[in-house]
């Protein structure tokens, strides 16, 4: 007699940076979670974890992207995680998922919002998405709205600069001021041993970061 093979799983564990001390948030808590609901089922798993990469879409997350390829050549049947945001919380993303998970072949299913795509409940996927979308979007108004009337009341923002490191910083900016590309900068420093803030090296982005602060913008007179 023909014994039809067992559903295999993908169990997707995300955390961004900021969510590693959340409750509920980290990869433990998330892996333990989907393995109970993938025994429950009585699935075959694997669990696939992607620390730092932010949800905002799918973007430069190469688990995940490696996941879906497994789906898609049907060495795995189901693409599983807690919640629509630890996916993406970008709704033409997760429209995209569908569309792709309904021609390849492939549930999802997303065990704290009890949502699965094996059985019904495609359209509460995309309410889920199109909420989880609206809330990202609101707390960044928010959050942009509240930085402007803090700003307004004479506030500034930023990690306070020691005064050590304040020649150091005057120098970046004058070498900006000079025209040099942020890269040349970097090197440089590093070829003098100069160390950042934080006593590491110095890259483009360290030096973009410097002129972009609200200390930079205290010190453009210089």
């Amino acid at each position: 007699m023909y014994t039809w093979p067992m559903t295999h799983a993908i169990l997707y564990c995300r955390v961004s940076t900021d969510e590693q001390v959340e409750t509920g948030a980290s990869l433990d808590s998330q892996e333990k979670a989907l393995m109970l609901e993938a025994l429950r089922r009585g699935y075959e798993f694997t669990v696939v974890r992607e620390e730092g990469k932010s949800g905002k879409n799918i973007e430069g997350r190469d688990k995940l992207v490696e996941a879906l390829e497994l789906l898609d050549k049907h060495k795995a049947d189901v693409l599983m995680a807690v919640r629509l945001d630890r996916l993406s919380r970008s709704v033409s993303d997760v429209s995209a998922l569908m569309g792709r998970s309904k021609k390849k072949g492939w549930g999802i299913i997303l065990s704290g919002e009890k949502i699965d795509t094996t059985a019904v409940g495609k359209l509460n996927t995309h309410v889920q998405a199109a909420v989880s979308e609206y809330e990202r979007d609101m707390i960044g108004l928010r959050t942009k709205e509240g930085m402007a009337q803090k700003k307004a009341e004479g506030q500034t923002f930023g990690r306070v600069v020691d005064t050590s490191f304040l020649p150091t910083y005057k120098r970046v900016l004058r070498m900006v001021k000079a025209g040099q590309s942020y890269n040349s900068i970097a090197k440089e420093l590093n070829a003098k041993s100069i160390p950042t803030a934080k006593g590491k090296s110095w890259y483009a982005s360290t030096v973009k970061a410097i002129v972009g602060s609200e200390t930079a913008k205290a010190l453009a007179n210089i």
